[in-house]
Protein backbone atom coordinates (compact mmCIF):
# COMPACT_ATOMS: atom_id res chain seq x y z
CA UNK A 1 0.00 0.00 0.00
CA UNK A 2 1.11 3.66 0.37
CA UNK A 3 4.90 3.87 1.72
CA UNK A 4 4.98 5.32 5.01
CA UNK A 5 8.32 6.80 4.25
CA UNK A 6 6.68 9.90 2.21
CA UNK A 7 5.57 11.93 4.97
CA UNK A 8 5.86 15.33 3.37
CA UNK A 9 2.41 16.94 4.03
CA UNK A 10 1.56 19.28 1.28
CA UNK A 11 -1.61 18.35 -0.61
CA UNK A 12 0.73 17.98 -3.55
CA UNK A 13 2.99 15.56 -2.20
CA UNK A 14 0.16 13.41 -0.83
CA UNK A 15 -1.93 13.84 -4.38
CA UNK A 16 1.20 12.14 -6.20
CA UNK A 17 1.67 9.72 -3.41
CA UNK A 18 -2.22 8.43 -3.91
CA UNK A 19 -2.13 8.84 -7.66
CA UNK A 20 0.97 6.45 -7.97
CA UNK A 21 -0.71 4.04 -5.32
CA UNK A 22 -3.48 4.28 -7.67
CA UNK A 23 -1.83 4.21 -11.33
CA UNK A 24 -0.18 1.17 -10.05
CA UNK A 25 -2.69 -0.82 -8.72
CA UNK A 26 -1.96 -0.93 -5.21
CA UNK A 27 -5.69 0.16 -5.06
CA UNK A 28 -8.01 -1.71 -6.97
CA UNK A 29 -10.92 -0.42 -8.98
CA UNK A 30 -14.07 0.56 -6.71
CA UNK A 31 -11.88 0.17 -3.86
CA UNK A 32 -13.01 2.90 -1.16
CA UNK A 33 -10.11 5.74 -0.08
CA UNK A 34 -11.50 6.40 3.46
CA UNK A 35 -9.82 9.48 4.75
CA UNK A 36 -8.76 8.28 8.34
CA UNK A 37 -7.29 5.30 7.32
CA UNK A 38 -4.89 7.52 4.85
CA UNK A 39 -4.31 10.31 7.21
CA UNK A 40 -2.88 7.40 9.80
CA UNK A 41 -0.70 5.30 6.66
CA UNK A 42 0.54 8.74 5.47
CA UNK A 43 0.71 10.43 9.24
CA UNK A 44 -0.96 13.58 7.95
CA UNK A 45 -3.96 15.42 8.98
CA UNK A 46 -7.39 14.32 6.80
CA UNK A 47 -7.17 18.19 5.02
CA UNK A 48 -4.42 17.35 2.76
CA UNK A 49 -6.27 13.68 2.46
CA UNK A 50 -9.11 15.78 1.45
CA UNK A 51 -7.79 17.75 -0.76
CA UNK A 52 -5.61 15.41 -2.59
CA UNK A 53 -9.04 13.24 -3.51
CA UNK A 54 -10.45 16.28 -4.88
CA UNK A 55 -7.30 16.52 -7.30
CA UNK A 56 -7.30 13.16 -7.86
CA UNK A 57 -11.31 13.42 -8.95
CA UNK A 58 -10.45 16.12 -11.47
CA UNK A 59 -7.69 13.87 -13.01
CA UNK A 60 -10.35 11.24 -13.30
CA UNK A 61 -8.56 8.63 -11.10
CA UNK A 62 -11.02 8.93 -8.05
CA UNK A 63 -14.85 9.46 -7.91
CA UNK A 64 -16.46 10.83 -5.10
CA UNK A 65 -19.81 10.47 -4.06
CA UNK A 66 -21.91 12.36 -1.36
CA UNK A 67 -22.02 10.16 2.23
CA UNK A 68 -20.12 7.62 0.49
CA UNK A 69 -16.66 9.15 0.27
CA UNK A 70 -14.27 8.33 -2.67
CA UNK A 71 -13.20 5.26 -4.08
CA UNK A 72 -11.06 4.46 -7.42
CA UNK A 73 -12.77 4.67 -10.48
CA UNK A 74 -13.40 1.77 -12.65
CA UNK A 75 -12.98 1.78 -16.41
CA UNK A 76 -14.91 -0.38 -18.34
CA UNK A 77 -14.15 -1.67 -22.15
CA UNK A 78 -16.47 1.24 -23.33
CA UNK A 79 -14.20 3.29 -21.34
CA UNK A 80 -10.56 1.79 -22.64
CA UNK A 81 -11.91 2.59 -26.31
CA UNK A 82 -12.84 6.09 -25.98
CA UNK A 83 -9.45 6.64 -23.49
CA UNK A 84 -7.09 4.88 -26.39
CA UNK A 85 -9.70 7.00 -29.33
CA UNK A 86 -8.01 10.48 -27.55
CA UNK A 87 -4.99 9.01 -26.88
CA UNK A 88 -4.60 8.30 -31.01
CA UNK A 89 -5.51 11.71 -31.59
CA UNK A 90 -3.46 13.42 -28.73
CA UNK A 91 -0.64 11.64 -29.18
CA UNK A 92 -0.24 11.16 -33.14
CA UNK A 93 -0.67 14.94 -33.41
CA UNK A 94 2.18 15.50 -30.99
CA UNK A 95 4.65 13.11 -32.94
CA UNK A 96 3.12 15.33 -35.87
CA UNK A 97 4.52 18.39 -33.99
CA UNK A 98 7.86 16.50 -32.51
CA UNK A 99 9.32 15.64 -36.28
CA UNK A 100 9.89 19.39 -36.56
CA UNK A 101 10.44 20.29 -33.32
CA UNK A 102 12.61 17.76 -31.44
CA UNK A 103 16.15 17.94 -30.13
CA UNK A 104 18.97 16.33 -30.91
CA UNK A 105 19.53 15.48 -27.43
CA UNK A 106 15.68 14.14 -27.07
CA UNK A 107 16.34 12.17 -29.96
CA UNK A 108 19.18 9.99 -28.67
CA UNK A 109 17.24 9.97 -25.04
CA UNK A 110 14.50 8.46 -27.44
CA UNK A 111 17.10 5.72 -28.71
CA UNK A 112 18.52 5.02 -25.68
CA UNK A 113 14.85 3.84 -25.08
CA UNK A 114 14.17 1.93 -27.58
CA UNK A 115 17.73 -0.12 -26.70
CA UNK A 116 17.01 -0.48 -23.15
CA UNK A 117 13.44 -1.71 -23.90
CA UNK A 118 14.79 -4.43 -26.46
CA UNK A 119 17.19 -5.59 -23.63
CA UNK A 120 16.87 -9.52 -23.05
CA UNK A 121 19.11 -9.91 -20.43
CA UNK A 122 17.40 -6.84 -17.75
CA UNK A 123 14.90 -8.95 -16.88
CA UNK A 124 17.32 -11.75 -15.14
CA UNK A 125 18.42 -9.16 -12.39
CA UNK A 126 14.98 -8.10 -11.50
CA UNK A 127 11.98 -9.65 -9.94
CA UNK A 128 8.85 -9.45 -11.92
CA UNK A 129 7.26 -6.52 -9.95
CA UNK A 130 10.67 -4.60 -10.93
CA UNK A 131 10.50 -5.71 -14.26
CA UNK A 132 6.93 -4.20 -14.96
CA UNK A 133 7.73 -0.89 -12.74
CA UNK A 134 10.61 -0.22 -15.00
CA UNK A 135 9.11 -0.76 -18.46
CA UNK A 136 6.31 1.25 -17.27
CA UNK A 137 8.59 4.12 -16.30
CA UNK A 138 10.67 3.43 -20.01
CA UNK A 139 7.54 3.65 -21.48
CA UNK A 140 6.04 6.63 -20.07
CA UNK A 141 9.26 8.35 -20.55
CA UNK A 142 9.51 7.24 -24.30
CA UNK A 143 5.99 8.84 -25.03
CA UNK A 144 6.37 11.79 -22.51
CA UNK A 145 9.82 13.18 -24.71
CA UNK A 146 7.79 13.08 -27.58
CA UNK A 147 4.80 15.14 -25.99
CA UNK A 148 7.54 17.62 -24.67
CA UNK A 149 9.18 17.50 -28.01
CA UNK A 150 5.72 18.67 -29.21
CA UNK A 151 6.70 22.51 -27.54
CA UNK A 152 2.86 22.76 -26.93
CA UNK A 153 1.94 22.97 -23.44
CA UNK A 154 -1.96 22.20 -23.26
CA UNK A 155 -1.22 19.30 -25.15
CA UNK A 156 1.34 18.28 -23.17
CA UNK A 157 -1.18 18.18 -20.03
CA UNK A 158 -3.82 16.86 -21.96
CA UNK A 159 -1.97 14.00 -23.02
CA UNK A 160 -0.67 13.62 -19.26
CA UNK A 161 -4.04 13.40 -18.01
CA UNK A 162 -5.45 10.86 -20.56
CA UNK A 163 -2.66 7.94 -20.86
CA UNK A 164 -2.01 7.81 -17.00
CA UNK A 165 -5.08 5.83 -16.23
CA UNK A 166 -4.50 2.20 -14.47
CA UNK A 167 -4.82 0.26 -17.16
CA UNK A 168 -1.65 1.59 -18.91
CA UNK A 169 0.23 -0.32 -15.70
CA UNK A 170 -1.85 -3.40 -15.57
CA UNK A 171 -1.62 -3.77 -19.41
CA UNK A 172 1.90 -4.55 -18.76
CA UNK A 173 1.44 -7.51 -16.55
CA UNK A 174 -0.79 -8.80 -19.28
CA UNK A 175 1.73 -7.97 -22.47
CA UNK A 176 3.71 -11.52 -23.85
CA UNK A 177 6.98 -11.12 -24.99
CA UNK A 178 5.54 -10.87 -28.47
CA UNK A 179 3.19 -7.81 -27.58
CA UNK A 180 6.46 -6.81 -26.31
CA UNK A 181 8.09 -7.11 -29.62
CA UNK A 182 5.72 -5.10 -31.64
CA UNK A 183 5.27 -2.07 -29.20
CA UNK A 184 9.61 -1.92 -29.40
CA UNK A 185 8.96 -2.42 -33.40
CA UNK A 186 6.66 1.03 -33.18
CA UNK A 187 9.17 2.54 -30.90
CA UNK A 188 11.73 1.99 -33.13
CA UNK A 189 9.68 3.11 -36.21
CA UNK A 190 8.33 6.21 -34.24
CA UNK A 191 11.87 7.46 -33.17
CA UNK A 192 13.23 6.74 -37.32
CA UNK A 193 10.17 9.21 -38.31
CA UNK A 194 11.04 11.93 -36.13
CA UNK A 195 14.57 11.77 -36.72
CA UNK A 196 13.53 11.66 -40.44
CA UNK A 197 11.55 14.61 -39.73
CA UNK A 198 8.91 13.05 -41.68
CA UNK A 199 5.39 14.29 -39.52
CA UNK A 200 3.24 12.51 -41.54
CA UNK A 201 4.49 8.99 -41.05
CA UNK A 202 5.31 9.94 -37.13
CA UNK A 203 1.58 10.54 -36.54
CA UNK A 204 0.34 7.85 -38.79
CA UNK A 205 2.79 5.26 -37.16
CA UNK A 206 2.14 6.81 -33.60
CA UNK A 207 -1.53 5.97 -33.92
CA UNK A 208 -1.53 2.95 -35.03
CA UNK A 209 0.76 2.03 -32.47
CA UNK A 210 -2.24 3.37 -29.65
CA UNK A 211 -4.46 1.66 -31.17
CA UNK A 212 -2.94 -1.95 -31.44
CA UNK A 213 -2.12 -1.42 -27.41
CA UNK A 214 -6.15 -0.58 -27.30
CA UNK A 215 -7.32 -4.14 -29.03
CA UNK A 216 -4.94 -5.69 -26.90
CA UNK A 217 -5.62 -4.55 -23.82
CA UNK A 218 -9.49 -4.85 -24.65
CA UNK A 219 -9.30 -8.61 -25.36
CA UNK A 220 -7.66 -9.10 -22.36
CA UNK A 221 -10.33 -7.08 -20.33
CA UNK A 222 -12.77 -9.35 -22.05
CA UNK A 223 -11.02 -12.38 -21.22
CA UNK A 224 -10.71 -10.90 -17.24
CA UNK A 225 -14.22 -10.21 -17.48
CA UNK A 226 -15.69 -13.52 -18.73
CA UNK A 227 -13.52 -15.90 -16.63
Amino acid sequence: MVRRSQRRSGPSRIFETLRRSILEGEYAPNERLVEEQLAETLRVSRTPIRKALTMLEAEGLVEIEPNKGAAVRSFSVEDVSEIYDLRAVLEGHAARRAASRISREELDRLWDLVGDMERKDRGQSLSHEEEIRWLVGANGEFHGTIAVAARNARLEQLIRRTVQVPLVFKAFYWYTPHEHIISNHYHRQISGALEAGDAERAEIVMREHVYEGRDFVMRALKEETDA
